[in-house]
């Protein structure tokens, strides 16, 4: 279907056009935010529109033009609205960060895509931007809720503004977000995305993964503004819609999420595998919550274990849908609502997506069961642009561009996750996806999450190591190690287990909560070499 789907992008598109669509009706919520200390803001889309306005007003006497990149480092909440369509709505180019970049971070961000103007939410990252002002060319620097020298007042410039404004032209073509990838395998690239990304995630996500969310809905996706997840889920998908997004500014905890999902009668949530594996800890949390409004859970960005599936389903009656795909190619797999889940698997391919599992060297498709690296069709829409500023990567084979994510495809066509093309384990002749031997691990009753490597072995070349974090009341000891290995051993095949165990207080993860697998590859080389 990929191939033969009509997408009918127009010539001229700028997403601000649906912020506008929705906000002809002034009274129609947009966005709920709770914060830490119990306060609650709520604005509608008139007054994103309004105050994007006079934004886009005061980023233009800046010197911002079409084209002209704007970073932008702020929390949950309302700003993060108005800073991205304030960018959008003169045409300029949004580049989210996450308020977890420290100096070399925004130094990289900086040197890499050239912003104009920063916009920060918060004292701890004005100061990280302070400390490199002599080593950047920014000149304009903005701030949300204080008054620092150097730097603009976000608010109060926008209330002196003009909320009349000239509209920028903008084609579908034109560069709506650079967003930066986590850089596990070296310094983080910016991913080129268009205005018509948009639009086709619209078409995905709104009509297929996403497909019963409705206007009235309040949805809680628990993403980080620096995300592309904002993008395609927030904005993409709930905005689009003209549905009400849900924030809460305070730090994960299990009873908390549950709380407010209860609470606020959340509609659809969009959570990652990590959060909805602490929250499988609280105990009679069925007893404790009213989830009965909750349509179904949605993930993403790493995978959801069977005992998570399992447990929703049975404490709450609710789906846990997951969905497959990279900054780089929005999402490429899922579990649509009304479609069979089966635990462990991200689902199909999307049908509007020319997607296929292909032999890394040859870029041939790989036949049912055979382990081979996602690709998508280059120059399908759904695709990003390429990287800002570089002009030759190498994750392009024919007419393939490579995920570098590793998977298989059984019968009915349903996508398993094998681990990233640089995480599988070669051990005597084997190969051994790390995700597999982790879904195993993870499911041991006293183990709260894993990670799997590649240690060198004289003998094999390599064995299958696992680093354990355990839950809370379980203690390291051989004997849990004896224990996890022959629970391995039970469910899958022998040479699959893990035959070293290493006990550890926390796994080694990006700012967007992936495992850094290759720290603890590294960790085992030197290990061995001594």
């Amino acid at each position: 279907m990929g191939k033969d789907f009509n997408w009918s992008i127009p010539e001229n598109y700028n997403f601000v056009d649906v912020l506008r669509r929705w906000a002809e009706d002034k009274s129609k919520l947009s966005v709920i935010v709770e914060h830490v200390d119990g306060r609650v803001e709520k604005a509608t889309y008139w007054e994103i529109l309004d105050n994007a306005a006079r934004l886009g007003n005061v980023f233009r006497s800046l010197g911002v033009y079409k084209g002209d990149r704007v970073l932008i480092l702020l929390p949950r909440g309302i700003e993060a609205y108005v800073a991205r369509f304030g960018t959008w709505i003169i045409g300029g180019v949004a580049v989210p960060g996450t308020v977890m970049l420290r100096r070399w971070d925004i130094e990289y961000r900086i040197r890499d895509c050239e912003p104009k103007v920063i916009v920060v939410g918060d004292p701890v990252t004005a100061s990280e931007v302070d400390a490199i002002r002599d080593k950047i060319s920014l000149k304009h620097f903005i701030i949300v809720g204080e008054d620092r020298r150097g730097w603009i007042n976000f608010w109060d410039v926008i209330r002196s503004a003009s909320r009349k404004i000239e509209l920028e032209e903008i084609k579908a073509n034109d560069v709506l977000t650079i967003n930066y990838t986590s850089g596990t395998t070296g310094p983080p690239k910016g991913v080129v995305r268009t205005h018509d990304w948009m639009y086709c995630i619209l078409k995905i996500h709104a009509e297929y993964w996403w497909r019963n969310v409705k206007p009235s809905d309040l949805c809680w996706v628990t993403a980080e503004p620096g995300w592309a997840k904002w993008e395609y889920a927030v904005l993409g998908v709930v905005f689009n819609v003209g549905a009400t997004n849900f924030h809460y500014t305070g730090r994960f905890n299990p009873e908390i999420w549950f709380n407010l999902l209860d609470k606020w009668r959340i509609n659809i949530a969009k959570m990652t595998a990590t959060e909805l594996r602490a929250m499988c800890t609280v105990s009679d949390a069925d007893r404790k919550y009213d989830l009965s409004s909750l349509k179904f859970i949605l993930s993403a960005g790493e995978p959801v274990t069977p005992k998570i599936v399992k447990f929703f389903k049975e404490m709450f009656g609710v789906d846990v849908r997951e969905g497959y795909g990279q900054t780089e190619t929005c999402i490429t797999a899922c579990v649509p609502p009304d479609t069979k889940i089966k635990p462990g698997s991200m689902g199909k391919f999307v049908p509007m997506v020319d997607a296929a599992i292909v032999n890394p060297e040859t870029g041939l498709p790989v036949g049912v069961g055979e382990v081979g690296v996602i690709a998508i069709k280059k120059g399908h829409p759904t695709i990003f642009k390429g990287y800002w500023g570089r002009h030759e990567e190498k994750c392009y084979i024919g007419e393939w561009y490579l995920t570098g994510d590793m998977a298989k495809m059984d019968e009915d066509g349903y996508i398993w996750f094998e681990g990233r093309s640089d995480d599988v384990i070669k051990s005597s002749g084997y190969r051994i996806g790390p995700f597999e031997v982790e879904n195993i691990i993870n499911s041991h009753p006293a183990v709260l999450e894993s990670a799997v490597v590649a240690s060198p072995d004289p003998l094999r070349g390599a064995i299958v190591k696992a680093y354990v974090v355990l839950k809370p009341g379980y203690k390291p000891s051989e004997e849990l190690i004896r224990d996890i290995q022959d629970y391995c051993k039970k469910i899958a095949a022998p040479y699959k287990y893990p035959r070293e165990i290493e006990f550890i207080d926390e796994l080694p993860k990006t700012i967007s909560g992936k495992i850094k697998r290759f720290e603890l590859r590294k960790r085992e080389l030197e290990k061995k070499s001594k």
